[in-house]
């Protein structure tokens, strides 16, 4: 007998079967921001602690955490991070820098607003720097300038007037009383239980007269 005719293909099985193109398939597109910012943060920092800084270096260190800064605005690390890249050889940009950093919420019209702790930190980098910077150089305007008084009065309403204590020595030592006493209103200024009784009594404990004066008064 003559073999049997073989069935043909269901037509089920054979819409599995792929179909053929003559055209290549398209890559996948990337993100433009396909790199994340603690991505860019982190390698920024290896690039740093793994040997020193040279010019290239430097340069590519500066490009990824301004990348960052840029995708995330009030990140902390990115913005002080590209300060400490200039703290040693240009401190003025350092703080430059640093100062970029978003001001807190509700900061504005003589408030200081409602900082947290990455606020603090960046701002207490900042009042370092420049007191540190001022100090070196013997610069007296640098130790009350308008900067140094904001960062102080945003990290000391995280951190309270004692964790400033060390940086209200040095400027009480060189007699920056007038700012030091603003810097105590501003991280006071949601206190209702601080009355002007005891204000004066605490700025006559320190020496000083307890009339405050307004920045540029």
């Amino acid at each position: 007998p003559a073999p049997a005719s073989p069935a043909p293909a269901s037509p089920a099985y054979a819409s599995l079967s792929p179909a053929k193109s003559s055209a290549p398939s398209a890559p996948p597109s990337i993100p433009n921001n396909a790199k994340s910012v603690k991505t860019r943060v982190e390698l920024a920092r290896v690039m740093r602690e793994l040997g020193g800084l040279d010019e290239a270096r430097t340069a590519e260190c500066v490009k990824l955490l301004s990348e960052a800064r840029d995708i995330e605005p009030r990140n902390v690390d990115a913005c002080v991070g590209l300060g400490n890249l200039f703290k040693d050889t240009d401190p003025s940009k350092a703080i430059a820098e640093m100062s970029k950093f978003p001001d807190p919420e509700g900061f504005g019209n003589g408030k200081h607003g409602k900082p947290n702790f990455d606020d603090s930190f960046c701002h207490v980098e900042i009042a370092r720097t420049i007191i540190k910077h001022g100090v070196d150089t013997k610069d007296k305007a640098l130790l009350e300038c308008e900067q140094l008084e904001k960062s102080l009065c945003i990290a000391g309403k995280v951190m309270g007037w004692d964790g400033i204590d060390k940086w209200v020595e040095i400027l009480d030592n060189r007699g920056k009383w007038d700012m030091l006493k603003r810097i105590y209103m501003a991280i006071h200024e949601d206190n209702s239980d601080l009355n002007a009784d005891m204000v004066k009594g605490y700025f006559t404990t320190k020496g000083w007269d307890p009339e405050i004066v307004p920045r540029g008064g």
